[in-house]
């Protein structure tokens, strides 16, 4: 569940995988995918939208991706899948079946930090949460 910038729509993903947004407070389901498209999101945490259609591997059910959030600086998607796999994106991420950075989590009991491993640009990076991605 997502509120815009200025509070006046919220997203959601439903389990039927669509994604719905509503004006606040009325609770209207808006319709008009020209309106929808030019909302800018506070946060993004779902799975389905166009701004996110990359994160669909060719083969991918759609059950298949679990969980997506965008950083705060709103350039970066990282998503969980039911293979465990944490993959890197760019953001927004509108082109199908696009390569990505196969990330590993780790969480340390005093501070969270996620290392990931980049296949595809062979590149190592420590990203802390003291960064404010």
């Amino acid at each position: 569940m997502d509120f815009s910038a200025d509070s006046s729509y919220l997203q959601v993903s439903t389990g039927s995988y669509k994604r719905q947004v509503y004006e606040v407070p009325s609770g209207k389901q808006l319709v008009d995918q020209a309106v929808i498209d030019r909302i800018t999101w506070a946060t993004w945490t779902s799975v389905l939208g166009d701004e996110v259609i990359g994160i669909w591997s060719r083969h991918a059910e759609k059950a298949d991706v679990n969980c997506a959030c965008v950083s705060h600086s709103g350039i970066n998607l990282v998503t969980g899948d039911d293979f465990g796999m944490v993959k890197l994106f760019d953001f927004p991420c509108p082109e199908k079946f696009v390569r990505t950075c196969f990330c590993i989590v780790t969480t340390k009991s005093t501070d969270d930090i996620m290392v990931s491993y980049c296949f595809f640009r062979r590149c190592m990076m420590e990203i802390s949460p003291a960064l404010n991605l």
